[in-house]
């Protein structure tokens, strides 16, 4: 369990990096075209969109979890529970907004690594399927962001689909599809048998983070759990935000 909430941690803080030189290298990624340009991309490619979700983030400072509790009560429309291990305490509220058809998330999130306390606020909402609203919703989306956070924050944008059971070879052809598709020329990749990972930068946008190969602004990952099974595609800007 230690080693567990250990990894989790270090995936927390690894993401937060990444969304910080983000912010740093481009500022504020809030084009509303991107969701639309990633769900068209992927049913071009006979992609079934299952979920899209639009993410943002802040540190906060929060000296207590007092603090966080008391900051919960502001929002009381969500549904709360508490997490606490001996690394991270966290308060997760749900929203399920029946008026947008959306599932709205609160995370206030506590760490302590080598004795120091950061804390941070994310943001999410989550959408089923394509149903051509995504401005409207991306629009609301940047409102209530900025009602939480009192500014204009960096926006991920993740789109979550499926194919139908594809063998090895088609799969890695399927991801080279989705560079061409994305105008994207891969930065990092990885290939195994049934999951496909490729970070890439594409001229489509031009927002992008810094790696040690280069900049990058669009990760794309299909994994397939064998023959007779759907394969799951997720494609994310500036990285995937969800587990995939």
């Amino acid at each position: 369990m230690k080693k567990r909430n250990n990894t989790l941690v270090i995936l927390i803080f690894t993401v937060f990096v990444l969304m910080t030189l983000f912010t740093n290298h481009s500022g504020a990624a809030n084009n509303e075209a991107t969701i639309s340009t990633i769900l068209t991309g992927m049913q071009n490619q006979n992609i079934s969109v299952d979920e899209w979700s639009l993410y943002t983030k802040k540190t906060v400072d929060l000296n207590s979890i007092q603090e966080v509790k008391q900051l919960t009560e502001q929002y009381r429309q969500y549904k709360w529970r508490y997490e606490e291990t001996d690394d991270v305490y966290k308060a997760i509220g749900i929203f399920k907004n029946e008026e947008k058809n959306v599932t709205e998330k609160l995370q206030l999130l506590s760490t302590l690594t080598n004795h120091h306390s950061q804390s941070y606020i994310l943001y999410e909402l989550k959408a089923t399927g394509s149903r051509g609203n995504e401005k409207e919703l991306h629009d609301y989306f940047k409102s209530q962001s900025f009602d939480i956070f009192h500014e204009n924050t960096t926006i991920f944008t993740c789109v979550k689909g499926h194919l139908d059971d594809m063998m090895k070879d088609v799969l890695h052809g399927k991801s080279e599809d989705l560079l061409k598709e994305f105008n994207a020329v891969p930065i990092e990749q990885m290939k195994e048998q049934y999951f496909v990972s490729v970070s890439a930068k594409t001229s489509v946008w031009d927002e992008s983070i810094p790696t040690v190969k280069g900049n990058m602004n669009i990760q794309i990952a299909l994994r397939s759990a064998g023959l007779g099974d759907k394969t799951t595609v997720v494609v994310g800007t500036p990285i995937i935000t969800s587990e995939y």
